[in-house]
């Protein structure tokens, strides 16, 4: 690869970040095939490393943390927090291990059964979701003990462990936390389409995919995503349904950006209570660094829905000239807790 299909490659926060080091005297280096990963060098030759958005700032402990759901969770439900009721499933091989290691431990284990009888208890739909997955990465929700299978199946094929875990109504929010203090909020909503009264809505999907995939954000999903056919049966719907003209049709269930959801800039109206919450959620898991998501409804405590330790911002740059310049300010203060003496 030469030196300009490398430049054209670099992520956008490795972009951020060189111009940001360069005013601080520091400069950024990255290896030469993706400039993914890198170093923050400062002017007295000190190494800061990062790997995507893995920085630094956040202890290795912190972050392995935040990253297992399960166990964020329970951290956070210690701290007083309020956070959706899970139950965590093994798959195969990992029981087999465990029973090697620890055969009592692995007998212990919730199954099938644990998992229907918990989500009759918590009550459909529930959310399965890969237990240490991000970006929305195979989050799916169902309605019934059949769906719930059916799910599963699918991600304990992928995924070592598996997380059944109750749905939680609310507004979808993200919040970036760094050093105890409220950066940036966004509301955030699911991959959604509108209908026009004539086109099917396999047309509308595979025309909001492809201006999702444009400009190289890549799409991250396809229009026949069981997910997409799943949430679409949920009402009542199928590809070929023609929506009414200005009908908004959600096609998944989570709001992640990356999976195509849009979002706004709720900085400057962001409740306390959910400011609170964040900066409470953030400081629970030991995390100076993190993208706090919460669901808010009024009159009730924020739910915390999960902890990211590698916030990306890269989707909230590309909103508009005001998220862009949030972000900047997250990175430039980011650089400088990481420089600092």
């Amino acid at each position: 690869m030469n030196t300009a299909e490398a430049t054209a490659r670099r992520p956008v926060f490795v972009e951020i970040l060189e111009r940001l080091a360069a005013q601080r005297g520091a400069r950024i280096e990255t290896e030469p095939l993706y400039g993914y990963a890198g170093v923050v060098i400062d002017a007295a030759g000190r190494r800061h490393l990062f790997k995507g958005t893995h920085f630094d700032i956040n202890r290795a402990g912190a972050a392995a943390l935040a990253r297992d759901k399960d166990y964020a969770a329970r951290f956070l439900a210690a701290a007083g927090l309020a956070t959706p009721r899970g139950l965590l499933l093994h798959g195969a091989r990992r029981t087999a291990q465990l029973a090697l290691k620890n055969p009592s431990v692995a007998q212990r284990l919730p199954d099938r059964t644990a998992a229907r009888t918990f989500a009759d208890e918590v009550g459909y739909p529930v959310f399965v979701k890969p237990n240490e997955g991000s970006e929305g990465d195979g989050v799916t929700r169902v309605g019934d003990a059949a769906g719930l299978d059916l799910a599963l199946d699918a991600l304990l094929a992928l995924h070592d462990r598996v997380l059944v875990q109750q749905a939680v109504p609310g507004e979808d929010l993200r919040v970036v936390v760094l050093d105890g203090k409220v950066k940036a909020a966004f509301a955030r909503r699911p991959l959604s389409v509108t209908g026009d009264g004539v086109s099917p809505l396999s047309t509308l999907i595979a025309a909001r995919l492809a201006e999702f995939a444009s400009g190289g954000k890549g799409a991250r999903i396809a229009g026949d995503d069981p997910r997409i056919l799943g949430e679409l049966a949920a009402c009542g719907l199928t590809p070929d349904s023609v929506p009414a003209a200005g009908r908004t049709v959600a096609l998944l269930a989570n709001a992640n950006l990356s999976t195509g959801g849009s979002a706004s800039d709720i900085t400057d109206t962001l409740a306390p209570a959910a400011a609170d919450a964040a900066i409470r959620a953030a400081a629970a898991l030991g995390l100076h660094f993190a993208g706090v998501d919460l669901l808010v409804e009024p009159a009730s405590p924020p739910v915390v829905l999960e902890v990211n330790a590698a916030p990306g911002l890269a989707y909230f740059h590309r909103m508009g000239a005001q998220a862009a310049a949030r972000v900047e300010a997250i990175y430039a203060d980011l650089l400088d807790a990481l420089l600092a003496p």
